[in-house]
């Protein structure tokens, strides 16, 4: 039986409490994975889990606040299935990476398109629980590069990268049949290095160039090609 915070079994209260608030996160993910925020309505998903709309602010703080909560709830899933343990070539690892996160998005395709992939229409505190998973992305692929994430311009590199590779994903899903999934996780593979390249052109870095220059030895394998990365100061 689950505890609560004190280590005590829940009481029927808690436990009622934790129902509702499971049943509101389920009906919110299915609403919000079918149509964009602002075509959900709090009414809709409070009779969809089968409770009085005030319990929603109550578990809640509204809809932007349970639109958050799935936010979450779907990046923890996500990262769950793109799990990968560092060691070995760089390359074969994003790409293992990159190959899992966009299998779960092609299984869980409207919740892609919705919750993780696009949040237009979402408000300010949901946008912020959209940009923390972003942000949490970044900071595993730093993690798998041995890379510190507070490098000079590594960040907004990266950014901008995450961006790139989310409206690649979004145009693959309307029609995959354009190009295999391993294709698609070695192109966000060179897509990743040519942002890394970026950020060491506008702030050199010995272990950053090191990165840059692993994968393009592998990418070089592969294609045949030869590619210098910019050169340290």
């Amino acid at each position: 039986m689950a505890q609560s915070a004190s280590g005590k079994p829940p009481t029927r209260r808690q436990l009622a409490a934790e129902e509702t608030r499971r049943k509101l996160l389920a009906a919110a993910l299915e609403a919000f994975a079918d149509r964009p925020y602002a075509d959900v309505t709090v009414g809709e998903i409070a009779r969809s889990a089968g409770v009085a709309q005030g319990l929603l602010s109550h578990h809640f703080k509204g809809k932007d606040g349970l639109y958050a909560e799935a936010v979450r709830e779907v990046d923890a899933q996500l990262r769950a299935a793109r799990s990968v343990s560092k060691g070995g070539p760089l390359s074969p690892l994003l790409q293992q990476r990159f190959r899992s996160h966009v299998e779960f998005l092609a299984r869980n395709r409207k919740i892609a398109v919705h919750l993780i992939l696009r949040r237009a229409g979402a408000t300010e505190v949901a946008w912020a629980a959209f940009d923390s998973t972003r942000l949490h992305g970044i900071q595993e692929i730093c993690h798998l590069l041995d890379l510190d994430p507070e490098l000079p311009a590594l960040l907004p590199a990266l950014r901008a990268f995450a961006a790139a590779a989310d409206e690649l994903i979004l145009i693959w899903l309307q029609d995959t049949d354009t190009f295999p999934v391993e294709t698609l996780a070695a192109a966000l593979v060179d897509l990743l290095s040519g942002a890394l390249a970026a950020a060491a052109r506008l702030a050199p870095d010995k272990r950053l160039n090191a990165v840059i220059a692993e994968l393009r030895k592998y990418q070089a394998g592969q294609t045949g090609t030869t590619q210098e990365p910019p050169a340290s100061q």
